[in-house]
């Protein structure tokens, strides 16, 4: 029987429900995801953002929280950064050290407490992750307390408006429009782009509201061009970025 949309979605979980294995669907996912990010335009768009907002380090300690195969951190560290990566799939980070040798990675689940003392980063970084994690408001929280007072917390997601979306297409194929029917209310949904995984939909003003009850002020926010104009609407944006200050 073929599921309807209404099937997909699923309310955050209760703490009697059981809980999906994300970081074992990372494990699953982690090599096609990595084969597929380098060779992915919407990537190239993404790394242009990060290059140009981080063109020089002076040995600023960088985490980059939830680092995936590394790409990131390895870039942080050729440009100055005293960087470490950590994330909670270890197939990403076995691919992460046979792809970066020499830069410092850490299996490490987000989800719960980090593995840092207070006030120990200049920068936290931290792309494409927050959709995938459910209690956000708990990482926003130890982001808040390893960062330096006055350090950063500078995160990418994919935009929530158009995150979970149908394009919709004209009669030569052009695609003119997203289609969503579930925005303000939070929900649980899957992918299959790598295999399955999860995710978890929430309107773009928790992100923002959850930063600022953390303790962070909001510096700057970029919600870049990353379609082509020629088979898909390039004025309608696929990622969000938010850099922030830590206030005290």
């Amino acid at each position: 029987m073929a599921k309807t949309r209404e099937d997909k979605f699923t309310l955050f979980r209760t703490e009697d429900e059981k809980m999906v294995d994300i970081i074992d669907q990372w494990n699953s996912a982690a090599s096609k995801y990595m084969k597929d990010q380098e060779r992915s335009e919407f990537v190239k768009s993404n790394k242009r953002v990060v290059q140009t907002r981080f063109k020089r380090f002076n040995g600023e300690k960088v985490l980059d929280l939830g680092c995936g195969y590394g790409f990131f951190t390895d870039y942080f560290r050729n440009i100055g950064a005293n960087a470490i990566g950590i994330d909670g799939s270890e197939k990403m980070i076995e691919l992460a050290r046979d792809r970066y040798p020499i830069t410092e990675f850490s299996v490490m689940d987000i989800t719960m407490p980090f593995a840092f003392e207070n006030n120990q980063f200049d920068v936290i970084f931290s792309n494409q992750v927050l959709m995938d994690i459910e209690d956000v408001d708990f990482v926003f929280s130890e982001c808040k307390r390893i960062l330096k007072t006055g350090g950063i917390l500078y995160y990418s997601i994919v935009h929530p408006a158009f995150f979970d979306c149908h394009w919709q297409k004209d009669e030569n194929g052009y695609r003119y429009a997203k289609v969503m029917d579930k925005y303000i209310t939070p929900y649980q949904f899957t992918q299959e782009f790598w295999g399955e995984t999860e995710h978890f939909h929430r309107p773009l003003s928790y992100y923002l509201n959850v930063a600022a009850q953390n303790g962070f002020a909001l510096k700057e926010t970029c919600e870049p061009v990353s379609y082509d104009g020629i088979h898909k609407n390039s004025d309608l944006p696929l990622l969000f970025f938010a850099e922030y200050l830590k206030a005290d």
